[in-house]
Protein backbone atom coordinates (compact mmCIF):
# COMPACT_ATOMS: atom_id res chain seq x y z
CA UNK A 1 0.00 0.00 0.00
CA UNK A 2 1.54 3.37 -0.85
CA UNK A 3 2.47 5.58 2.09
CA UNK A 4 0.02 8.62 0.71
CA UNK A 5 -2.98 5.88 0.72
CA UNK A 6 -2.00 4.58 3.95
CA UNK A 7 -1.75 7.89 5.84
CA UNK A 8 -5.62 8.93 4.23
CA UNK A 9 -6.92 5.12 5.38
CA UNK A 10 -5.20 5.95 9.02
CA UNK A 11 -7.30 9.30 9.20
CA UNK A 12 -10.38 8.12 8.27
CA UNK A 13 -10.34 5.38 10.88
CA UNK A 14 -9.24 8.24 13.44
CA UNK A 15 -11.45 10.87 12.41
CA UNK A 16 -14.45 7.88 12.06
CA UNK A 17 -13.35 6.89 15.77
CA UNK A 18 -13.86 10.35 17.18
CA UNK A 19 -17.39 10.79 15.60
CA UNK A 20 -17.93 7.43 16.90
CA UNK A 21 -16.74 8.31 20.35
CA UNK A 22 -18.49 6.94 23.86
CA UNK A 23 -20.38 9.05 25.88
CA UNK A 24 -19.02 9.61 29.44
CA UNK A 25 -22.09 8.95 31.56
CA UNK A 26 -21.55 9.72 35.51
CA UNK A 27 -23.83 8.23 37.69
CA UNK A 28 -24.30 9.04 41.71
CA UNK A 29 -24.93 5.52 43.03
CA UNK A 30 -25.34 1.76 42.13
CA UNK A 31 -29.32 1.67 41.34
CA UNK A 32 -28.92 4.50 38.55
CA UNK A 33 -25.43 3.28 37.44
CA UNK A 34 -26.87 -0.03 36.61
CA UNK A 35 -30.12 1.57 34.45
CA UNK A 36 -28.01 3.60 32.95
CA UNK A 37 -25.41 0.77 31.43
CA UNK A 38 -27.98 -1.93 30.59
CA UNK A 39 -29.58 1.62 28.40
CA UNK A 40 -26.69 2.34 27.02
CA UNK A 41 -24.40 -0.97 26.71
CA UNK A 42 -21.38 -0.45 24.83
CA UNK A 43 -22.37 2.84 23.52
CA UNK A 44 -21.61 4.84 26.91
CA UNK A 45 -18.80 4.95 29.46
CA UNK A 46 -20.83 4.13 32.41
CA UNK A 47 -18.58 5.45 35.47
CA UNK A 48 -20.40 5.24 39.21
CA UNK A 49 -18.81 8.42 41.63
CA UNK A 50 -20.20 6.25 44.87
CA UNK A 51 -18.20 3.43 45.42
CA UNK A 52 -19.13 0.10 46.38
CA UNK A 53 -19.77 0.20 50.53
CA UNK A 54 -20.26 3.88 50.49
CA UNK A 55 -22.84 5.22 52.01
CA UNK A 56 -25.29 7.84 49.98
CA UNK A 57 -26.24 9.82 52.84
CA UNK A 58 -22.96 10.23 54.29
CA UNK A 59 -20.78 11.00 50.81
CA UNK A 60 -19.13 14.35 49.66
CA UNK A 61 -17.09 14.34 46.42
CA UNK A 62 -13.64 14.16 45.90
CA UNK A 63 -11.61 16.91 43.56
CA UNK A 64 -11.07 14.12 41.72
CA UNK A 65 -15.20 13.42 41.46
CA UNK A 66 -15.75 16.86 40.66
CA UNK A 67 -13.50 16.78 38.04
CA UNK A 68 -14.97 13.40 37.01
CA UNK A 69 -18.36 14.85 36.91
CA UNK A 70 -17.29 18.33 34.52
CA UNK A 71 -15.41 15.75 31.82
CA UNK A 72 -18.47 13.88 32.08
CA UNK A 73 -21.23 14.40 29.22
CA UNK A 74 -24.21 13.56 31.57
CA UNK A 75 -24.14 13.09 35.39
CA UNK A 76 -27.13 10.82 36.24
CA UNK A 77 -28.90 11.36 39.92
CA UNK A 78 -31.48 9.66 41.73
CA UNK A 79 -33.49 12.46 43.45
CA UNK A 80 -32.02 15.28 45.74
CA UNK A 81 -33.62 13.36 48.99
CA UNK A 82 -31.32 10.99 48.17
CA UNK A 83 -28.37 12.55 47.15
CA UNK A 84 -28.22 16.24 48.60
CA UNK A 85 -24.26 16.56 47.53
CA UNK A 86 -25.58 15.58 43.87
CA UNK A 87 -28.38 18.40 44.24
CA UNK A 88 -25.39 21.02 44.85
CA UNK A 89 -22.99 19.45 42.71
CA UNK A 90 -25.44 19.77 39.63
CA UNK A 91 -25.41 23.31 39.48
CA UNK A 92 -22.16 24.04 39.57
CA UNK A 93 -21.68 21.80 36.33
CA UNK A 94 -22.07 24.21 32.87
CA UNK A 95 -21.19 21.85 30.38
CA UNK A 96 -22.46 18.45 32.01
CA UNK A 97 -26.11 17.44 31.33
CA UNK A 98 -27.56 17.34 34.68
CA UNK A 99 -30.26 14.32 35.06
CA UNK A 100 -32.56 13.88 37.92
CA UNK A 101 -33.34 10.40 37.42
CA UNK A 102 -37.05 10.29 40.05
CA UNK A 103 -38.70 13.01 37.67
CA UNK A 104 -42.14 12.65 37.48
CA UNK A 105 -42.33 10.28 40.78
CA UNK A 106 -43.51 11.41 43.49
CA UNK A 107 -41.44 11.17 46.37
CA UNK A 108 -43.49 9.95 50.23
CA UNK A 109 -42.39 11.56 53.37
CA UNK A 110 -38.47 11.74 54.21
CA UNK A 111 -38.05 8.01 51.97
CA UNK A 112 -36.23 9.05 48.41
CA UNK A 113 -35.55 4.88 48.50
CA UNK A 114 -37.96 5.03 44.98
CA UNK A 115 -37.03 2.45 43.04
CA UNK A 116 -38.15 -0.30 45.51
CA UNK A 117 -41.30 -0.18 43.75
CA UNK A 118 -40.41 -1.46 40.34
CA UNK A 119 -42.89 0.55 38.06
CA UNK A 120 -40.91 3.86 39.56
CA UNK A 121 -37.77 2.00 38.36
CA UNK A 122 -39.18 1.24 34.82
CA UNK A 123 -39.95 5.01 34.71
CA UNK A 124 -36.37 6.06 35.89
CA UNK A 125 -35.26 3.82 33.26
CA UNK A 126 -37.12 5.44 30.53
CA UNK A 127 -36.16 8.71 32.06
CA UNK A 128 -32.62 8.02 31.30
CA UNK A 129 -33.35 6.10 28.14
CA UNK A 130 -34.80 9.26 27.23
CA UNK A 131 -31.85 11.81 27.79
CA UNK A 132 -29.49 9.25 25.85
CA UNK A 133 -31.84 9.23 22.92
CA UNK A 134 -31.22 13.38 23.13
CA UNK A 135 -27.61 13.00 24.25
CA UNK A 136 -26.92 10.81 20.83
CA UNK A 137 -29.93 10.47 18.37
CA UNK A 138 -28.39 8.32 16.25
CA UNK A 139 -28.46 5.40 18.47
CA UNK A 140 -31.96 5.93 19.61
CA UNK A 141 -33.60 2.98 18.91
CA UNK A 142 -30.56 1.23 20.73
CA UNK A 143 -31.49 3.37 23.84
CA UNK A 144 -35.23 2.47 23.52
CA UNK A 145 -35.05 -1.09 22.62
CA UNK A 146 -32.42 -1.64 25.60
CA UNK A 147 -34.75 0.14 28.03
CA UNK A 148 -38.13 -1.93 27.62
CA UNK A 149 -36.26 -5.04 27.48
CA UNK A 150 -34.72 -4.31 31.14
CA UNK A 151 -38.26 -2.86 31.52
CA UNK A 152 -40.08 -6.06 30.82
CA UNK A 153 -37.82 -8.30 32.87
CA UNK A 154 -38.93 -5.71 35.68
CA UNK A 155 -42.22 -6.21 34.95
CA UNK A 156 -42.29 -9.62 35.19
CA UNK A 157 -40.84 -9.57 38.78
CA UNK A 158 -43.42 -6.88 39.86
CA UNK A 159 -46.11 -9.35 39.09
CA UNK A 160 -44.60 -11.99 40.79
CA UNK A 161 -44.33 -10.12 44.25
CA UNK A 162 -47.63 -9.25 44.04
CA UNK A 163 -48.94 -11.97 43.38
CA UNK A 164 -47.41 -13.36 47.00
CA UNK A 165 -49.51 -13.98 50.03
CA UNK A 166 -49.89 -11.17 52.35
CA UNK A 167 -51.17 -12.87 55.40
CA UNK A 168 -48.18 -13.00 57.24
CA UNK A 169 -46.18 -9.32 58.39
CA UNK A 170 -42.79 -8.67 57.03
CA UNK A 171 -40.35 -8.45 60.07
CA UNK A 172 -37.58 -5.66 59.00
CA UNK A 173 -35.07 -6.19 61.70
CA UNK A 174 -32.30 -3.73 59.74
CA UNK A 175 -32.76 -0.67 59.00
CA UNK A 176 -35.92 0.54 57.36
CA UNK A 177 -36.51 2.33 54.08
CA UNK A 178 -38.38 -0.18 52.14
CA UNK A 179 -41.60 1.92 52.43
CA UNK A 180 -42.11 2.24 48.44
CA UNK A 181 -42.01 -1.68 48.56
CA UNK A 182 -44.63 -2.66 50.93
CA UNK A 183 -47.08 -0.55 49.93
CA UNK A 184 -46.19 -0.96 46.03
CA UNK A 185 -46.87 -5.07 46.87
CA UNK A 186 -49.02 -4.89 49.51
CA UNK A 187 -47.51 -6.31 52.45
CA UNK A 188 -47.82 -5.26 56.42
CA UNK A 189 -44.72 -5.15 58.30
CA UNK A 190 -43.12 -4.07 61.68
CA UNK A 191 -39.68 -2.38 61.64
CA UNK A 192 -37.56 -2.22 64.72
CA UNK A 193 -36.24 1.07 63.08
CA UNK A 194 -37.77 4.17 63.27
CA UNK A 195 -35.99 5.47 60.37
CA UNK A 196 -32.76 6.14 60.73
CA UNK A 197 -33.30 5.92 64.73
CA UNK A 198 -31.76 2.56 66.48
CA UNK A 199 -34.56 1.02 68.50
CA UNK A 200 -34.49 1.58 72.49
CA UNK A 201 -35.18 -0.86 75.25
CA UNK A 202 -38.67 -0.65 74.67
CA UNK A 203 -38.78 -1.24 71.34
CA UNK A 204 -36.28 -4.25 71.16
CA UNK A 205 -38.78 -5.55 73.49
CA UNK A 206 -41.80 -5.30 71.40
CA UNK A 207 -40.63 -6.81 68.26
CA UNK A 208 -38.97 -9.61 70.10
CA UNK A 209 -42.42 -10.52 71.67
CA UNK A 210 -43.77 -10.30 68.05
CA UNK A 211 -41.69 -12.42 66.72
CA UNK A 212 -42.16 -14.73 69.52
CA UNK A 213 -45.66 -14.54 69.72
CA UNK A 214 -46.17 -15.20 65.82
CA UNK A 215 -43.89 -17.98 65.99
CA UNK A 216 -41.73 -16.38 63.15
CA UNK A 217 -38.36 -18.02 62.56
CA UNK A 218 -36.77 -15.05 60.26
CA UNK A 219 -36.11 -11.56 60.09
CA UNK A 220 -35.63 -9.41 57.16
CA UNK A 221 -32.28 -7.29 57.35
CA UNK A 222 -30.49 -4.76 54.57
CA UNK A 223 -27.40 -4.89 53.92
CA UNK A 224 -25.11 -4.84 55.83
CA UNK A 225 -25.72 -6.34 58.87
CA UNK A 226 -25.96 -4.18 61.95
CA UNK A 227 -25.29 -5.14 65.44
CA UNK A 228 -29.00 -4.31 66.15
CA UNK A 229 -30.06 -7.37 63.73
CA UNK A 230 -27.78 -9.95 65.02
CA UNK A 231 -29.07 -8.98 69.01
CA UNK A 232 -32.98 -9.36 67.77
CA UNK A 233 -31.76 -12.58 65.91
CA UNK A 234 -29.86 -14.02 68.95
CA UNK A 235 -32.05 -13.02 71.43
CA UNK A 236 -35.24 -15.26 69.43
CA UNK A 237 -33.19 -17.99 67.63
CA UNK A 238 -34.12 -16.58 63.85
CA UNK A 239 -32.45 -16.72 60.82
CA UNK A 240 -31.41 -13.61 59.46
CA UNK A 241 -32.80 -13.13 55.27
CA UNK A 242 -30.74 -10.38 53.06
CA UNK A 243 -33.37 -7.91 51.67
CA UNK A 244 -30.88 -5.31 49.67
CA UNK A 245 -32.27 -1.99 48.96
CA UNK A 246 -29.49 -2.09 46.45
CA UNK A 247 -28.66 1.46 47.55
CA UNK A 248 -25.59 -0.03 49.25
CA UNK A 249 -23.74 -2.60 47.11
CA UNK A 250 -20.71 -4.48 48.00
CA UNK A 251 -19.81 -4.46 44.39
CA UNK A 252 -21.29 -4.07 41.16
CA UNK A 253 -20.90 -7.57 39.10
CA UNK A 254 -24.82 -8.03 39.96
CA UNK A 255 -27.53 -6.14 38.48
CA UNK A 256 -30.01 -4.44 40.59
CA UNK A 257 -32.76 -6.92 38.70
CA UNK A 258 -30.67 -9.69 40.16
CA UNK A 259 -30.44 -8.17 43.73
CA UNK A 260 -34.02 -7.70 43.47
CA UNK A 261 -34.63 -11.25 42.56
CA UNK A 262 -32.66 -12.33 45.40
CA UNK A 263 -34.76 -10.23 47.23
CA UNK A 264 -37.60 -12.38 46.36
CA UNK A 265 -36.37 -15.30 47.07
CA UNK A 266 -36.07 -13.85 50.40
CA UNK A 267 -39.48 -12.79 50.90
CA UNK A 268 -40.87 -16.08 49.48
CA UNK A 269 -38.53 -17.57 52.32
CA UNK A 270 -39.57 -15.53 55.21
CA UNK A 271 -43.56 -16.28 54.37
CA UNK A 272 -42.92 -19.83 54.16
CA UNK A 273 -41.34 -20.09 57.18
Amino acid sequence: MKLKTLVLLTLSLALSSCAHAELKISCSMFPVYDFTRHVTRELADVRLILRPGTEPHEFEPSPLDVKTLNDSDAFIFTNTLMEEWAGRIASTLTDTRTVEASEGIAISGNDPHVWLDLTNAQTMIRNIAGVMCELDGGHSDDYTRNAEEYCAELAELDAKFSALPKDKALVFAGEYSCGYFVRRYGFSYVSAYDGENEPGVKRMAEIIRHITQNHTHSVLSDFPITRVTRSISEQTGTQILIFNTAHNVADTSRSFLQIMADNYESITKFLND
